[in-house]
């Protein structure tokens, strides 16, 4: 996933959309059951890339029908993910920057590109059957998303790349399907994801709030005769069990993603950052009030 050489390995074992030999959608999709209203699923406020994206889409514009994959591009501490864009052969049209998501984003779906389909146009993504709108955070780059060795792990733990359903998998592969592996959707992971956040973002910056104003009370008490010790005994030691705290409940991360994914707790660090990175990114979906292209249907 995000790089043109694991292509064969995401169509064999995850699922891979493509249109040019599906033309007709998959049957028994949840989403070609019913119509539903089309939601933005990137972002509430558009930044200014986002706003061009947005204006690209109209009732004329040209669409392309594409395939989509997500990839991590930034380092585990601080993730920056792309969306890469291929043609329906699997040859690379470009990629884009994604700035966040909502919790309705799926790539699942299948996607037409709305504008130009040429680097450094300004262009959009809708879904198939017209339900998500994606507005990237850049112009459409030439060239692969190229990820990090431990993107297409990080991105399935993030649910934007699923198995595909048992109910569509080959006869084979239904043992696969029958392990009793948990799902990114469970409560136990999303706990622990929450778990770690709050060990590694919200409790340090409730102590570093603290200790900040302490740094400069610690001239005024040793001026009062209390030993140096003393005074660094509160950062020094509740930084450490804050350290360790945190390591651990990265840990628990690590253990759960490994009931989900078989070698997943190798990359512990890693899904723990993105996971918390991106829960702080995620926004609510929007409606679409705009046009939708007439050619995307």
């Amino acid at each position: 996933m995000g790089r043109p050489h694991d292509a064969s390995r995401s169509a064999d074992q995850y699922q891979v959309v493509d249109i040019a030999n599906d033309p007709s959608g998959r049957s028994g999709a949840p989403w070609a059951t019913e119509a539903l209203a089309a939601e933005v699923v990137t972002a509430r406020r558009w930044t200014r890339a986002q706003k061009a994206a947005a204006a690209v889409i109209t009732a004329d514009a040209p669409c392309s029908p594409v395939l989509v994959r997500a990839a991590i591009v930034g380092r585990a501490r601080m993730p920056r993910a792309a969306l890469e864009i291929l043609a329906p052969n699997g040859a690379v049209i470009g990629h884009v920057a994604l700035p966040n998501t909502s919790r309705s984003f799926d790539l699942q779906h299948r996607f037409w590109l709305v504008g130009d389909p040429t680097p450094g146009s300004v262009v959009a993504l809708v879904s198939e059957h017209r339900t998500q709108v994606i507005l990237p955070g850049s112009r459409l780059k030439a060239g692969p998303a190229v990820g990090q060795e431990w993107s297409g792990l990080a991105c399935r733990m993030l649910g934007w790349e699923r198995p595909a359903h048992a109910a569509h998998a080959p006869a084979g592969f239904q043992a696969v399907f029958t392990d009793e592996r948990r799902s990114v959707d469970g409560p136990e992971f999303a706990r622990a994801v929450q778990r770690f956040r709050t060990a590694a973002v919200t409790i340090p910056m409730v102590f570093f709030g603290f200790c900040f104003p302490y740094l400069f009370v610690i001239p005024l008490l040793a001026h009062r005769g209390y030993t140096l010790p003393a005074l660094l005994a509160l950062p020094v030691i509740g930084g450490g069990l804050m350290t360790l705290w945190s390591a651990h409940c990265r840990k628990e991360l690590g253990r759960e993603a490994e009931l989900i994914e078989a070698g997943a707790a190798e990359w512990d660090k890693e899904i723990a950052f993105t996971q918390s990175y991106w829960a702080s990114m995620r926004r609510a979906s929007v409606p679409w009030d705009g046009p939708l292209p007439t050619a995307a249907q």
